[in-house]
């Protein structure tokens, strides 16, 4: 059994080890109860099992600091270069990390609302997203190839679709990137992987 598997198998336990007593102590108090008061630790227990095993693949976030984030938020393109935002929003599954990789190397898991930001030279490029863990089941990875022109702003936002055979990830690339970015003042931004790579 997987290490991570068997923590959130004992979390689970726990959990119904401690619902049952406390519905065991209900029960005495109130006598006898036609009500399967057994169910509720089993249920709490399973649930909690299933939600810590969606987040499975799930890293430890690394967000910026304020300074680092709004100078991405204001920054410029190099010469040569494009500026890369990715950002995932909405409610549905935001605790779960969507693994990004530009170009077939590690970028950002992004959880929801969050974005990440890097640059990348003119020229065309390959984003690839999908979901680690036991969520990967029920997950399509997306892809994208796209031109990146030298000063330009590009801004995708990562979306899922619900199907008969479970969930598409894909990318929609902003039209107005200016309009988008607005958005992210309101965000939380997470770190890319190379930047966190850097300050280790």
């Amino acid at each position: 059994m997987p290490k991570k598997t068997l923590k959130n198998f004992l979390i689970s336990f726990a959990v119904v080890v401690v619902a049952g007593v406390g519905c065991g102590f209900l029960e005495h108090l109130a006598g006898s109860s036609e009500a399967p008061l057994y169910l509720i630790p089993m249920a709490l227990g399973f649930s909690v099992f299933s939600l810590l095993q969606l987040r499975s693949g799930t890293g430890k976030e690394v967000r910026v600091d304020d300074a680092t984030r709004q100078a991405a938020l204001n920054a410029v393109a190099p010469a040569g270069q494009a500026l890369l935002y990715l950002y995932r929003e909405g409610f549905v599954g935001k605790a779960v990390g969507w693994d990004v990789t530009l170009d077939f190397a590690n970028l950002a898991q992004l959880r929801s609302p969050r974005f990440t930001q890097t640059t990348v030279p003119a020229g065309s490029h390959t984003l690839r997203v999908s979901v680690s863990g036991v969520a990967n089941a029920n997950n399509k990875p997306g892809e994208t190839t796209f031109e990146a022109q030298s000063g330009e702003v590009i801004v995708f936002a990562l979306k899922s679709k619900a199907g008969a055979l479970g969930v598409t990830l894909s990318f929609v690339r902003e039209q107005d990137a200016g309009a988008a970015r607005q958005k992210f003042s309101k965000m939380g931004m997470a770190s890319p992987h190379h930047q966190q790579a850097n300050s280790q």
